[in-house]
């Protein structure tokens, strides 16, 4: 005689009753939207925080150019201030009209090495600076 085996699927099934199943599955769906709170509130931390950091790079950019900027205005009243000296200079062994004349044109050669060495001099610097604000994480 053949001896029939019990089905797995309905011997677990029979286990469990009707009223422990419908608890389980409210258990299910009370912990997936307790996920989905938790979930929530993780991407706005997450947001918070890219605002925060957004703002603190714009702020650090935004200290380096207005330093570098007052730093420019300074070199500038400086570079005209050492021109009228090196008129004055020239004066004492020129034309005073010469004198101005090679002053400028001591300035045009130092614009012109400024321009030949734009890229160690700006570029690079100001790249640097960009990415150090941007991309820094030492904080």
């Amino acid at each position: 005689m053949r001896t029939s085996r019990p089905d797995p699927l309905r011997a677990g099934a029979q286990v469990y009753s009707k009223s422990n199943l419908k608890s389980m599955k409210l258990n299910f769906i009370e912990e997936i939207r307790a996920i989905f709170e938790q979930a929530k509130n993780w991407a706005q931390l997450e947001v918070e925080y890219a605002k925060l950091t957004l703002a603190e790079k714009v702020t650090m950019l935004l200290s380096a150019l207005v330093l570098g900027f007052v730093c420019l205005l300074l070199t500038i009243v400086v570079l005209i201030l050492l021109a009228f000296a090196l008129s004055e200079a020239f004066r004492l062994i020129m034309d005073p009209a010469l004198a101005y004349l090679s002053s400028a044109g001591c300035m045009l050669v130092l614009l012109g090495l400024v321009f030949l060495l734009r890229r160690p001099l700006l570029l690079n610097p100001f790249s640097r600076l960009m990415t150090k604000v941007l991309f820094d994480k030492k904080h």
